[in-house]
């Protein structure tokens, strides 16, 4: 097993957690463990930080429900990490095609709930059609209409 110890600025986001010794140098020190026998120090220290994504979509798993589970039992347990991970295919391709030119693509999904999926709104039934009624005075409606009417002008493949 081979140690790669990383030296870095100290970064603003990271300051709350920071112990003394790091504040005071003003530098953060990561510790990585590798069992890999061969390679450079520089490759293997790339392959790790290149795990980032990873890390956040289990993050966004958990959020979505992954860390939940509603049995104690083995088979129901199964099923649910299946519906976490088709919410997760779903939200994906949510934001794949519904949000192709806004920050909100990269946002958690905590964010997403906030300003998309749970937005005050009112369902009316006139005129043989249903209808939804947001609030205009919502920052995020013209974001979510858009985003509509691209969801709605997708083809239907065959």
């Amino acid at each position: 097993m081979r140690i790669i110890a990383r030296d870095e600025p100290l970064h603003p986001k990271y300051l709350k957690r920071a112990s003394d010794r790091e504040k005071a140098r003003g530098r953060r020190y990561q510790l990585i463990a590798v069992n890999t026998a061969t390679g450079q120090v520089a490759w293997l220290d790339a392959r790790h930080r290149s795990h980032v994504h990873v890390e956040a979509d289990i993050k966004q798993a958990k959020a979505i429900g992954m860390n939940h589970w509603p049995s104690r039992h083995r088979t129901i347990n199964v099923a649910w990490i299946a519906v976490v991970a088709l919410a997760a295919s779903l939200l994906a391709a949510f934001r794949h095609l519904g949000l192709p030119a806004s920050d909100l693509r990269t946002a958690s999904i905590q964010t997403l709930r906030f300003r998309l999926f749970a937005v005050p709104g009112r369902i009316t039934y006139g005129q043989r059609k249903t209808w939804l009624h947001l609030r205009t005075d919502w920052p995020w409606t013209p974001i979510l209409t858009t985003t509509w009417q691209t969801i709605k002008t997708l083809p239907i493949p065959t």
